[in-house]
């Protein structure tokens, strides 16, 4: 499973901390049943340097300069608003002169790029005719592009409890899964967009048909989601638009850096963050996020790389100042409440600081599950949830 996958369902599904290990043991196998089902491609799995065989139907949520070129394709990052970087309105021209609107003209076409699984493809004009099949390029593709040039989103872009452009999607093309071949090849696309993490079979067959199919290779950190949002910004002929929404990130980043610069070195708190299927540790987004909000992640501080199963015991023993739990759930019988309910009610762990001093909070999820620019917001969400009084 990609980072988003993992990420994800581990916010969505509450850990009961008084179970006993058989039936913590019966109900992980159970979730993952349910994982694999609803989605193998969704919200943050494994790690992002690894392919998995998911089945296309599961592949469409995913949820950065410089430094993550090689995480990406063949682009390299370059590096204003609020919550949203564009409209994806924008006309700028187009080089090659063709009648196509809403292209950057350092963007020459025919362009040649090689995808992130090392595939190489040749675009003769800037893609008018794009079907997005995850939920970080819906995100990127709706600031960097004409409405006009989309004709498919996932059904993920709808759901506002882990979509950033719910909204906005609204009379955004049809929406389709990775498995809809026929579907797809129906739509006429010029370009699809998928991740590393689909099923190689079905972007075999979209190929065999005569459809340029591009993967991006999910991103672990900011860095590298700079690097796919210029890559992506490259390929459909918007490197300018790309540029101003890598801007547009950077910039929240600093406003953020800026009000933390009072916070000294042993005044930063510590953190976790908690779900049914593990926390974050080294190599992870949450892991990126947090570093960035002026906190220390004890999961990443004791060593531990990406999303392990953490007992009673380590919570006592990493003594987080700070818990962060799900704010959104796919078991709708779940909650934030009563997540925090079973960490506050148990006995075992009234020593640990975050309980004591009432610090369990929840983010919002669109925003910590981002695999696109979005997640610059999360950093501005736990940053302000742990130290209120420096964004007063």
């Amino acid at each position: 499973m990609t980072e988003i996958n993992k990420r994800n369902l581990k916010y969505t599904f509450s850990k009961i901390p008084n179970r006993s290990k058989n039936s913590r043991r019966i109900c992980r196998v159970a979730v993952l049943m349910v994982a694999l089902i609803i989605l193998i491609t969704a919200l943050p799995g494994c790690s992002g340097q690894e392919r998995a065989g998911s089945t296309g139907a599961n592949a469409g949520i995913q949820s950065e300069s410089d430094t993550a070129v090689a995480a990406s394709g063949n682009v390299t990052a370059d590096g204003t608003g609020d919550g949203s970087p564009g409209s994806g309105n924008a006309s700028d021209g187009s080089e090659t002169g063709s009648p196509e609107s809403g292209t950057d003209a350092s963007a020459k076409f025919p362009l040649t790029v090689t995808d992130a699984n090392g595939d190489a493809m040749t675009l003769e004009n800037p893609p008018q005719r794009i079907v997005s099949l995850t939920l970080g390029s819906d995100e990127i593709l709706l600031s960097l592009v004409d409405k006009s040039r989309i004709v498919s989103l996932t059904r993920y872009a709808d759901d506002e409890g882990i979509s950033n452009i719910a909204a906005e999607a609204k009379g955004v093309g049809t929406r389709t899964t990775m498995d809809q071949i026929e579907k797809i090849i129906s739509l006429e696309p010029d370009l699809v967009i998928t991740d590393t993490w689909a099923d190689i079979n079905y972007i075999k067959q979209l190929r065999d048909s005569g459809i340029t199919v591009y993967a991006f290779r999910t991103p672990n950190n900011i860095d590298e989601q700079r690097a796919v949002i210029a890559e992506l910004a490259h390929l459909v002929g918007e490197d300018e638009k790309g540029r101003e929404i890598i801007s547009w990130m950077d910039e929240k980043l600093r406003a953020v850096e800026e009000k933390l610069s009072a916070l000294k070195p042993e005044q930063r708190l510590t953190v976790m963050d908690y779900g049914e299927l593990g926390s974050s540790g080294k190599g992870t987004n949450f892991d990126d996020i947090v570093t960035r909000a002026g906190l220390i992640n004890v999961i990443s501080r004791a060593g531990i790389e990406g999303w392990p199963m953490i007992s009673k015991e380590k919570i006592i023993e990493f003594d987080p100042d700070i818990i962060i739990l799900p704010s959104w759930y796919y078991d709708a019988s779940n909650s934030f409440e009563s997540m925090r309910d079973s960490l506050v009610n148990d006995p075992s762990l009234q020593t640990v600081n975050a309980i004591k001093n009432n610090r369990i909070i929840s983010v919002p999820n669109p925003h910590i599950s981002a695999i696109s620019h979005y997640v610059v917001l999360a950093v501005e969400d736990v940053a302000k949830a742990a130290y209120p009084e420096l964004f007063e």
